[in-house]
């Protein structure tokens, strides 16, 4: 088995396929594939496989089970029980490690946060009570500009609404007026 990898991109437009396409296909063991970091990299011996894949699906249709187009593999001599395995194995340490470092990330996160509430606690502590005083007297204005800001809004939404009434009132108006002008003009001329 070949060693050298592409990345999955290229590989994807290599054979005119998408990216997602490509990954599933690696996510179910289907392609060698390995993973650096958040990039996944198809093995260049795979492209027979690729190909092969792809005919099958489009036979058997994009939704064909994986366990149909895996025997199919192993029946053109594609993909042994063995590489079976291998892909099988190597997709669960990638799990393995994946659950790893999330649990590590989560772990992290939960230390900041904590860390994050004992840092806020102890400014509470040394703040002296002007600076509290102070702080509330900023909350309390910010409140009330968040409040003229509500009212602010409504105003101009029934600003928005008479001024759409004055708008049709004024088209009625106007249509009133036409009439009225023809009627002068006919009572003027029709003696």
């Amino acid at each position: 088995m070949s060693e050298e990898t592409m990345v999955i991109s290229e590989v994807a437009r290599k054979f005119n396929i998408e990216n997602h396409q490509l990954r599933d296909w690696c996510e179910v063991g289907l392609v060698r594939h390995k993973r650096i970091g958040r990039i996944r990299y198809i093995f260049t011996d795979e492209d027979k496989k690729i190909e092969k894949i792809i005919e099958l699906k489009e036979k058997f249709g994009k939704h064909a089970p994986n366990e149909m187009i895996r025997e199919e593999l192993i029946k053109a001599n594609l993909m042994s029980e063995e590489q079976t395995k291998i892909i099988n194995k190597d997709l669960e340490e990638e799990d393995t490690n994946e659950n790893s470092f999330k649990e590590a990330f989560l772990l992290l996160a939960k230390k900041i946060e904590e860390m994050d509430k004992k840092m806020e606690k102890k400014e509470q502590l040394t703040l002296p009570s002007e600076n509290l005083a102070e702080k509330k007297d900023v909350i309390e204005i910010k409140e009330q500009m968040n409040k003229l800001e509500q009212d602010n809004q409504r105003l101009k939404e029934v600003n928005d609404q008479l001024l759409k009434k004055l708008d049709s009132i004024h088209s009625a108006m106007t249509e009133i007026q036409k009439e009225q002008g023809k009627s002068i003009w006919k009572r003027m001329f029709t003696k």
